[in-house]
């Protein structure tokens, strides 16, 4: 039995009618099943419990691994320097080819 199918046939135990016969909760057909529903959800919250710290060690594991906002404007200022940096080593170069370019064309005159 998972917890899930537990859950589920607990809710459809409550909203049955035998389930609110005369008014009682976990009363159905004469008998009490409220000892074994509360034994079953005891177990499954330690099912819950193992599964929540698992959940919880590997959110903890990758908070570190994320960046954060700082993390992202750094990377955006660095990329837009290198962007910077690349454009003026660009149109230098360009420059100095047309420089040379022109150059050579008048001695070959």
């Amino acid at each position: 039995m998972n917890g899930m199918s537990d859950a589920t046939t607990f809710a459809e135990t409550d909203a049955s009618p035998a389930g609110r016969r005369n008014g009682k909760h976990g009363e159905n057909e004469g008998g009490t099943d409220l000892n074994a529903r509360v034994a079953t959800l005891e177990k499954a919250s330690g099912e819950i419990r193992e599964k929540l710290v698992h959940v919880a060690t590997r959110l903890e594991g990758l908070e570190k691994n994320v960046a954060s906002k700082a993390d992202c404007a750094d990377l955006k200022t660095t990329i837009a320097e290198g962007f910077t940096s690349q454009a003026k080593w660009f149109i230098s170069t360009a420059l100095a080819l047309a420089v040379i370019a022109f150059t050579a064309a008048r001695f070959m005159r």
